[in-house]
């Protein structure tokens, strides 16, 4: 008498794949989130006048850090295999974070000058994309249960 299971192999082929591409996203999010970390403690004038808003050296500087430590962190989770489902919710979590506060502050900046996409801000809407991009692609990848062995997946009534 043989037992019933569900077929495995193309769900590991399909979560083996789903892993190597959030460790793709994470590696990126994290290399990009190091960079832009250390820019403002390295160079703040221009990374002043790349913002184009009305900020505090202090501030920058710290958000800078804070940055440079979260990619840090993403850059290493993605080195583990799999990359475990927290890595990408913190990813997620900031990438949506800095969309959103970008797209609150921005075009309610003077620099923006009431041109969305062009004006003195212009690289800020990039960062939004980005942002965006990467929230979207690990909400896509992010780590799925796999079915359990011998059990079907009927819903109770």
């Amino acid at each position: 008498m043989t037992s019933r299971r569900p077929k495995l192999g193309p769900v590991s082929v399909s979560a083996d794949r789903r892993d190597r591409w959030r460790r793709g996203v994470l590696a990126g999010q994290g290399t990009y989130y190091v960079l832009i970390g250390l820019w403002p403690l390295l160079h703040f004038s221009s990374y002043a006048s790349f913002v184009a808003l009305p900020m505090d050296p202090f501030q920058a500087q710290i958000f800078g850090a804070v940055i440079l430590v979260v990619g840090g962190s993403l850059a290493e989770a993605a080195r583990r295999e799999p990359p475990g489902s927290f890595p990408t919710l913190l990813g997620m979590a900031v990438a949506s974070a800095i969309a959103l506060v970008s797209l609150f502050w921005l075009p309610r900046s003077p620099a923006v000058g009431g041109i969305w996409l062009f004006g003195e801000a212009s690289g800020l809407w990039v960062d939004v994309l980005i942002e965006v991009a990467i929230a979207v692609a690990l909400v896509l990848l992010y780590p799925r249960p796999l079915p359990e062995r011998g059990r079907t997946t009927t819903r109770r009534r």
